[in-house]
């Protein structure tokens, strides 16, 4: 599953170039059953979500959850983080959100 695989790309009519479009993210709410974790020392966003989801390209929810932003997948082993169990809703939002824009 790759990174943009819900990004909508489009062709650029006045060069021929293909871009992406922009992928919108849901607010993340804190549930039931959530999970809190220390990550260990060289633990990053997209191995945690192997490890919880089964599927790397989800590290957005992860950082969507614990507001980082940077950019950075490297994780501080001091903070802690939200990992979100119930990913269900959380990406049937995603996908309504991006059908949506797409839509317009």
């Amino acid at each position: 599953m790759g990174r943009y695989k819900n990004t909508l790309v489009k062709t650029d009519k006045n060069t021929g170039y293909r871009v992406y479009g922009i992928t919108l993210y849901p607010t993340i709410p804190i549930q039931d059953g959530d999970e809190f974790i220390y990550p260990f020392d060289g633990e990053k966003l997209d191995g945690l979500a192997f490890k919880y989801y089964q599927d790397t390209s989800l590290w957005w929810i992860i950082a969507g959850a614990n507001n980082i932003r940077d950019g950075s997948f490297n994780l501080d082993p001091e903070v802690k983080l939200r990992i979100p169990k119930n990913i269900t809703p959380i990406l049937e939002e995603f996908r309504r959100l991006n059908e949506e824009f797409q839509n317009r």
